[in-house]
């Protein structure tokens, strides 16, 4: 994730059909993680706030994120790398009306961008597609291979926020239909 000196994320959201396992398998230089996602208690700050527990081939991440939407795909995030015990903690304060989201993330280079392809625990028929970029209307490509269903971006059923209060994904409107 690249953030600029104001901590400004940019990205488009994309609902995508699942992938099949074998065009997953044949992209190069890939990265999968095994992600958990917990929201936490509100506070007084007006941001949301989560905990994340990121676990690579060879190690284990924690961070404490606080989020902001400002604009059409903008938001501040404020992101802190924090110990296991920290996590451990602030696993305290979770959200009872929020779901532990679960999800395998690819991140794949293509064509000078980072897409972040999402498989959720809960769907065996949809995922997501991030892309973060260094404005909001600068072109996008995407893999011939991967099937984008709708443009999410501001649509906020779609959020890894409002998917934990559910594990489902929304109907998708056909007005946003690519």
């Amino acid at each position: 994730m690249k953030k600029n000196n104001n901590n400004l994320e940019i990205e488009r959201k994309y609902l995508i059909a699942y992938p099949d396992a074998s065009a997953l398998n044949q992209i190069p230089d890939f990265t999968a993680t095994a992600i958990t996602q917990i929201y936490l208690m509100p506070d007084d700050s007006g941001f949301g706030r989560r905990v994340r527990e990121r676990v690579f081939s060879d190690h284990i991440e924690y961070t404490y994120t606080r989020k902001k939407k400002i604009a059409f795909g903008e938001r501040i995030e404020l992101e802190d790398q924090i110990s296991q015990k920290q996590y451990q903690q602030l696993c305290k304060e979770a959200d009872p009306d929020h779901h532990i989201i679960s999800k395998i993330r690819y991140a794949i280079p293509y064509r000078n961008q980072i897409l972040e392809l999402d498989l959720y625990s809960f769907s065996r028929e949809l995922a997501t597609l991030e892309i973060e970029l260094p404005d909001i209307h600068a072109p996008v490509q995407i893999p011939d291979w991967i099937q984008i269903l709708a443009d999410v971006t501001d649509q906020p059923g779609y959020s890894n926020f409002s998917l934990s209060m559910t594990l489902a994904f929304p109907n998708v409107r056909k007005d946003d239909t690519i």
